[in-house]
């Protein structure tokens, strides 16, 4: 073969190389799948996710007139009528929200303020939201498994551990709901209350316990 031939030879055989090379340093794995689906979040009601209970769920007042309460029609457990009556004294109130009379369950007649059907009693309260506030209410750990709020949702929800009241804008505003307590519906439960500027409150509630400590 001549010398140009040869050189020619090389040119070609270089080239490819170069070009192989170029093709091998391009090459790279292709990248992971990415997952599917994320992880769900936490459901409405839970601890890390409490129920809404907005101003659509309450009432306001007439002008002139004290805010009044919303019905409770549907709920099987719901008694005619409204919360128990109270002098204000056994009220809880914690920044913008007032738990009406629910310090008067200690002791008395269980049937003339609450409703028992198989999953235990279903203590009828009240409660207010001065006009812009917001308060979520969170029963206590250690009566997680057998008390509940059944405040805001529809009648096919059970009792949450956890809910936030949020009042209309410019009114106050009134809800109608219940506590519940399973079994005997005799229960000291804690509840952690915190409006959405200040720190949580601790309290403590008897239904029909007797005293219980702070």
């Amino acid at each position: 073969m001549s010398g140009r031939a040869w050189q020619a030879a090389g040119v070609t055989g270089g080239a490819l190389l170069l070009i192989a090379g170029c093709t091998w340093g391009a090459h790279k794995d292709p990248p992971a799948a990415a997952d599917p689906s994320e992880a769900p979040g936490p459901p409405v009601g839970s601890v890390e996710h409490p129920r809404p209970v907005d101003c659509v769920d309450g009432t306001t007042p007439l002008p002139g007139q004290e805010a009044g309460s919303t019905a409770t029609a549907g709920r099987p457990w719901s008694p005619p009528g409204s919360p128990s009556s109270h002098s204000g004294r056994d009220d809880v109130t914690v920044g913008p929200l007032t738990l009406q009379g629910l310090r008067g369950l200690a002791a008395g007649d269980q049937n003339a303020h609450g409703v028992h059907n198989s999953d235990g009693w279903h203590y009828l309260i009240g409660a207010s939201v001065r006009d812009g506030g917001s308060v979520t209410v969170t029963i206590g750990t250690e009566q997680r498994a057998r008390a509940g709020l059944e405040f805001g949702g529809g009648q096919s929800m059970g009792p949450a551990p956890a809910v936030t009241f949020s009042a209309c804008a410019d009114a106050a505003t009134s809800f109608l709901g219940a506590f519940f307590v399973a079994g005997d519906g005799r229960a000291c439960v804690p509840l952690d209350i915190r409006p959405s500027d200040a720190a949580p409150q601790r309290v403590v509630i008897s239904f029909f316990h007797g005293e219980c400590p702070a």
